[in-house]
């Protein structure tokens, strides 16, 4: 662990509400010098109340990770404004439920926009100060990013993606004095599927209305989350395992926020056939065995 936090700010994107506002706050608790980057500053509802309860110092301001033409001078500007910059910690992103053949293709670009384009443009832009000081960059994943599930095909697809983009790069990055890292959580208690109009998707589902029923009732049948996933976490536990990637001497290039995750990161990453997770994923449509709710 580091004696004391490094030079220079760290910037945090998402920071409105949920993991990217605990990881601000966290952040700042320890010592290191925060910008709470927000979409707009009208949405930081969960970031004021976690600095009103804690009397955290952050520097809020607005950002929009897709807007690939303002992330030079807002990198630029938080270096000269701070000494330097150390990391970035991207935690904007969107996800969603819809059935496959509903969700047009503007609603992926939008999440692809936001999920990956706008962390690997954000990381571009601030490549040249992290390189200047051997600085981080850790990028909030999923186990979605690791596993398929159904009726989050764009979602899953996104973080797919981000992970391939940053697994290729962080060996470059390394041997360039900048350590890449993403960390995995499982399900969140922030999840904005706990918020999805779901009268309205039954409506609309068609042919998947009865599957999109079973996934539904599966996982509120286990509290909100399902068969062989990982517990629900809370974004303060997500932010505890960010925080400690920063502060690592030797940060990993992937880390999962729980026991759980682990585990069933590995039992995807030894499926070579696809079979195991086939096999998990599709009982989530099936009618869940009496002994199987808790």
């Amino acid at each position: 662990m580091t004696a004391s936090p490094p030079t220079g700010a760290v910037i945090v994107t998402g920071s409105g509400s949920g993991v990217g506002a605990s990881t601000a706050v966290a952040l700042a608790g320890r010592g290191y010098r925060v910008v709470a980057s927000v979409h707009s500053l009208d949405r930081v509802a969960g970031l004021d109340e976690l600095v009103a309860r804690t009397g955290a110092e952050v520097d809020v301001a607005e950002l929009d990770v897709t807007d690939e033409e303002s992330l030079p001078g807002f990198v630029d500007g938080v270096a000269a404004r701070h000494g330097g910059l150390h990391a970035i910690v991207s935690s904007a992103g969107v996800t969603g439920v819809d059935t496959f053949e509903r969700e047009d293709l503007a609603s992926y670009r939008r999440t692809f926009d936001v999920n990956v384009f706008g962390p690997v443009a954000l990381l571009k832009a601030a490549l040249p100060h992290l390189r200047a000081g051997g600085g981080r960059f850790v990028a909030v994943g999923s186990v979605a990013g690791a596993l398929g599930l159904p009726f989050q095909e764009a979602y899953c697809g996104s973080k797919f993606a981000l992970e391939g983009v940053l697994e290729g790069f962080a060996p470059v990055a390394r041997r360039l004095g900048v350590a890449v890292s993403i960390v995995e959580p499982g399900p969140l208690s922030t999840d904005a599927v706990r918020r999805t109009d779901w009268a309205r998707l039954f409506a609309e589902a068609g042919p998947y209305e009865k599957l999109l029923r079973r996934y539904f009732d599966n996982a509120a049948a286990r509290g909100g989350t399902l068969p062989g996933l990982p517990a629900t976490q809370t974004a303060a536990d997500v932010a505890a395992a960010i925080v400690d990637v920063l502060a690592a001497e030797d940060p990993p290039a992937r880390v999962q926020t729980a026991a759980d995750t682990r585990a069933l990161v590995a039992r995807k990453l030894a499926d070579a056939d696809g079979a195991a997770v086939a096999e998990l994923t599709g009982a989530w449509l099936d009618p869940l065995p009496p002994q199987a709710v808790q």
